[in-house]
């Protein structure tokens, strides 16, 4: 289990990263089956909505600050996920995938292929 406290271009999000449950399995994969049904402003947010922001939210617990409102990350939605500085999205994505590599966006045969070299 990680804890984060990222802070960047006003914006800080306090996080619990654990190692996923099967209940986390789950729930990366019904968020990203609505993402993949909704559509978005640009192909890049889609992408985002599609493949990290369930990696980033299935596992996570905390709260968000932003414009002095506070809020809990499970109401953070994946367009607002697209808006958070740059920093602070890589930071959540790193930890989640220390904490899961199995949850790695790189296919698996290029993951088996990086262990090899």
């Amino acid at each position: 289990m990680r804890k984060l406290e990222l802070t960047a271009e006003g914006v800080t999000v306090w996080l619990t990263i654990r190692h996923a449950t099967v209940s986390d399995a789950m729930q990366r994969g019904m968020l990203a089956a609505k993402a993949a049904e909704t559509d978005y402003p640009s192909d890049v947010e889609q992408a985002v909505a599609v493949m990290i922001y369930p990696r980033c939210i299935a596992c996570a617990q905390g709260e968000i600050e932003q414009n002095g409102e506070r809020k809990s990350i499970e109401h953070l939605t994946p367009l607002e996920f697209c808006a958070l500085p740059y920093e602070i999205g890589e930071a959540w994505l790193e930890a989640v995938l220390e904490e899961n590599p199995g949850w790695s966006l790189q296919p698996l045969e290029e993951q088996d292929n990086e262990k090899k070299d």
